[in-house]
């Protein structure tokens, strides 16, 4: 009995790929504008912007509306695209023209996110993007200081995507408050427990004490404040 084909409609491996992205947590629609513009430390307008700018988007929600529109892969690009910013102060036509060549010449779908740019992708961009190559590295191009504490608080996995990611709630904050999909939909925890910055916010609120709170989830009285600048900082926004 000879073997069957089964028709998929195109490409099996690229229709399984597919699959497995709208499988993955990271992909789907987990957060709002307000909340990735404060994880992300970026301003709403600037957001609305990069997502909403007619038929020319710099960074695609996962769906096209809704309450949270945005994925944990959008996070983490939103996040890496405010580096870039921060860094070298590029046009948005200028990140645009490199995101859209990352896109071509690696296959990705979500360059920002899903190229390690700390060590495989960063010197290429530069390139296309025009950035001043810094002669004393010998024609590579300089890693800023900004842009690598940045990309320091993603981590990834084998295939260098982005599994957890730890906010800043001010500059050079410790990384004790992480945000990983797979843990209390992707809500801010303190790192290696599933007990949310909010949990702890709202207890203190209550006007139980940094003790109390720190005895009963059996953490460091340090690792209570940083969650709790976490909210805060939330508010603050």
């Amino acid at each position: 009995m000879g073997n069957k084909t089964i028709g998929t409609g195109g490409d099996p491996f690229e229709n399984i790929m597919k699959q497995s992205v709208q499988q993955d947590l990271r992909y789907q629609p987990l957060y709002t504008l307000g909340e990735v513009s404060r994880y992300a430390r970026v301003k709403p307008a600037t957001l609305r912007t990069w997502t909403q700018n007619g038929d020319v988007h710099v960074i695609i929600p996962a769906v096209a509306s809704g309450v949270a529109p945005f994925s944990f892969i959008n996070l983490i690009e939103l996040y890496v695209l405010e580096g870039l910013r921060r860094t070298h102060r590029l046009p948005m036509q200028r990140i645009r023209k490199g995101e859209e060549w990352l896109r071509r010449t690696y296959s990705v779908s979500h360059p920002l996110a899903e190229l390690n740019l700390e060590t495989d992708g960063y010197d290429l961009f530069i390139r296309e993007v025009d950035i001043p190559i810094n002669a004393s590295r010998k024609g590579q191009g300089g890693f800023p200081e900004v842009l690598a504490r940045y990309l320091q608080r993603i981590e990834r996995d084998a295939g260098k995507i982005p599994t957890r990611f730890y906010p800043y709630t001010y500059d050079r904050a410790p990384k004790v408050v992480v945000m990983d999909p797979a843990v209390a939909y992707g809500r801010p925890v303190v790192a290696g427990t599933r007990v949310t910055s909010l949990m702890i916010f709202d207890r203190y609120s209550g006007g139980e004490s940094l003790n109390d709170i720190a005895a009963d989830y059996d953490l460091d009285i340090s690792r209570v404040e940083e969650a709790l600048r976490c909210e805060t900082a939330r508010i603050a926004a």
